[in-house]
């Protein structure tokens, strides 16, 4: 408080006068002070340290862990697996599998794609190759597989130590408890020690749509970039030998782990989320003596971390080099370079509406509900108000301003583009603009919380003026994202509809004003937020198991008839669908989703190869009937990530592939099934054999 605020110095009876006769007064009663805002914040100075394990972040480290187990060995876990029943129902319980919610139709790549292959993997054993995934190592990159490289997927470790259906938990499960732990120990960090402002950071950006829509797929990267600052800042930091040492070898072991994860359109904007984070952080706490101290230790450490890293990965790329040439020299998507400027799926601002906004009802011109996710963004009030406070107070906190920059690059990446040199001088062109959403957004997340905490670093003094300026300012802002959104979803949204949010992030917005000196301003804005945020959680289903596939009666007949033969291939000819699920099974299948071009299958089908350019791609493939008596195959590319293989299921070419059971999906003709025999039948369904 300032001394004008400390009230008017007490007046005191003066010593009596001699002589004088003593009067005696009436006692005065003094009445309570009303309570009063106050008027100036003074700023919490703390010392420099490194994170504080206390007894509330141990607590909590050991929730995450505890729920983590629990979750894992009661097999639950948010994928829409019970999607199946709906697809391909055989009769069984509608929500088989399913304990609360709804599965989600949109996330096809989950249940139809990488499910299946999980599974194929783990009814092979885990092998390093599988035919059915597709050519060359594909499994090493895309699933669990038995290789050593399996040490730097944490995720994927319960598949090797628990059955199946425990580690599909798992690998999700621990996903969530990676990031929020890791989201939490960076920022702990960054705010030096607010432990509550970091699991506050850590919570929205798991609870956001950009991270829920996508069922936690950008969480092992939030959870490596965040650990890889924490290793950085010990191994630079930290004064103790053992702490330096473990942190060394820390930082070998996630900087695999992130490389691993093998998704650059994420990785690489993320990458400099993490620069600028780190340099930031040297600026704001740049101490020689400190980051010189035990200074051959350090750099024996930062040694023994790069030699590690080197010999891992030297290790890993020429194990798998085939594979990521056959990838990179793919149609799609290896070749694709990207010049950005083709704008967000939405828009910035859209995330404002997004409780209006679900998985069937969306703005037909916003592609899907998944495409259009991402992160609530206070950028726009942040940037501008930080510039001034940093002129005002003649102080600069380097985070903010450098994620700042981050969030300005990236606005301009996804809405401008940058030249072509640029673009692949500084790898944006491996990220595509709807890709760079996700990494923009934790971003802009990440901005938040380290604004939040520059607010508790600086003096506050109320203006009253300035803060209804400033509130005016922000709820103008608000109106035009509003009437951005209005305008950009082709009737969607009406401007009545808005007002509630408008007032909403009007209110949370002005929270972030330094001319309002507000008592405990990150309670207020964290509860806003987390108010906002919590309905996220209802996005994805709660499942147990893997019921829908496992106890479904075509998985089960394949899988029967593959146990007396073994060796034999397969071939769906008729809907996707059918083909996901006969992948699953861990038979060798043809037709399904290829990570990778099956070359030995197409040298037969494509000799000359006339028609690469159709199935160099990764590719959902489907196999259809065409009998014309010449044995004609017809390889047609039907979307970007897509095929068609028209061919006569009698062919020779099949049999020169081994191919023994023919699975189709319609009433099938004399001619298609001239040279087999009938060995199922379920409903529309049947399972032929080719004659010897």
């Amino acid at each position: 408080m300032s001394k004008k605020r400390k009230g008017q110095p007490v007046v005191t009876a003066a010593n009596p006068v001699v002589n004088q006769p003593k009067s005696q007064s009436a006692p005065m009663r003094t009445q309570p002070a009303a309570p009063t805002q106050p008027t100036e914040i003074l700023p919490t100075q703390k010392p420099f340290e490194l994170i504080k394990f206390d007894k509330r972040l141990k607590w909590f480290m050991g929730i995450c862990v505890g729920l983590f187990v629990l979750l894992t060995l009661a097999k639950i876990q948010p994928m829409s697996l019970a999607m199946w029943n709906k697809i391909m129902p055989d009769g069984s319980n509608p929500r088989r599998g399913l304990i609360s919610g709804e599965p989600r139709q949109i996330r096809m790549d989950d249940y139809a794609v990488g499910t299946p292959w999980i599974l194929s993997q783990a009814n092979k054993g885990y092998p390093t190759e599988n035919l059915t995934i597709g050519g060359e190592k594909a499994p090493i990159l895309v699933t669990p597989s038995k290789h050593f490289s399996e040490l730097f997927k944490p995720d994927h470790w319960g598949f090797f130590m628990l059955d199946v259906e425990r580690g599909y938990a798992w690998m999700y499960n621990f996903r969530i408890m990676f990031a929020l732990i890791g989201a939490t120990l960076m920022l702990l960090l960054v705010t030096r020690n607010n432990f509550w402002l970091s699991a506050f950071g850590s919570a929205w950006l798991i609870l956001s749509s950009g991270t829920q829509s996508w069922v936690y797929i950008p969480t092992p990267m939030i959870a490596a970039m965040s650990l890889l600052f924490v290793a950085t800042v010990y191994l630079i930091y930290s004064q103790n030998t053992r702490q330096i040492l473990v942190s060394s070898i820390a930082l070998a072991w996630l900087l695999m782990t992130y490389a691993l994860i093998l998704y650059p359109p994420y990785e690489v904007p993320l990458g400099y989320v993490l620069l600028f984070l780190l340099l930031g952080y040297l600026l704001n706490n740049f101490e020689l003596k400190r980051m010189l101290g035990k200074w051959p230790v350090k750099v024996g450490g930062a040694a023994l971390a790069l030699i590690l890293t080197g010999v891992a990965f030297f290790a890993y790329y020429t194990d798998v080099k085939p594979s990521l040439d056959a990838i990179m020299n793919t149609v799609y998507p290896g070749k694709r370079s990207e010049l950005g400027g083709t704008g967000f799926i939405a828009n910035w601002f859209s995330e404002y509406f997004s409780w209006s906004v679900s998985d069937a009802k969306f703005p037909t011109n916003w592609l899907n509900s998944c495409e259009l996710a991402h992160y609530i963004t206070f950028a726009p009030i942040i940037i501008p108000y930080a510039i001034v406070s940093f002129v005002l107070n003649r102080k600069v906190d380097w985070v903010v301003l450098l994620l700042s920059v981050f969030v300005i690059i990236g606005y301009l990446w996804i809405e401008v583009g940058f030249p072509e040199w640029l673009a692949k001088l500084t790898l944006w062109s491996m990220s595509p603009t709807r890709r760079t959403q996700i990494p923009f957004g934790i971003g802009n997340v990440l901005l938040t919380i380290a604004y939040l905490y520059y607010l508790t670093t600086i003096p506050i003094r109320t203006n009253t003026l300035y803060t209804a300026i400033g509130g005016a300012a922000v709820l103008g802002f608000m109106i035009y994202a509003a009437n951005l959104n209005v305008e950009d979803s082709a009737g969607f949204f009406k401007m009545s509809q808005l007002f509630i949010p408008i007032l909403f992030f009007t209110l949370v917005g002005s929270l972030l004003l330094f001319t309002w000196a507000l008592p405990y301003r990150n309670i207020y804005f964290g509860g806003a937020m987390m108010l906002f945020l919590l309905p996220n959680l209802k996005i994805n289903p709660v499942s147990k198991g893997m019921t829908p596939i496992t106890d479904h009666q075509l998985y089960k007949t394949v899988q029967s008839i593959h146990e007396q033969e073994p060796a034999a291939k397969w071939a769906v000819f008729g809907g996707q669908y059918v083909a996901y699920m006969v992948t699953a099974t861990g038979v060798d299948v043809l037709s399904g989703v290829k990570y990778i071009p099956p070359r030995s299958v197409m040298k037969v089908l494509d000799p000359t190869m006339k028609r690469d350019s159709a199935y160099n791609r990764f590719a959902h493939t489907v196999y259809t009937s065409y009998v014309d008596g010449r044995d004609s195959v017809i390889i047609q590319n039907t979307f970007e990530d897509g095929y068609t293989v028209a061919m006569d299921p009698c062919s020779p070419r099949l049999k020169q592939l081994n191919v023994k059971y023919i699975i189709f999906d319609h009433t099938t003709q004399p001619a298609e099934t001239r040279c087999m025999k009938l060995v199922s039948t379920l409903g529309s369904i049947t399972i032929y054999r080719i004659d010897n």
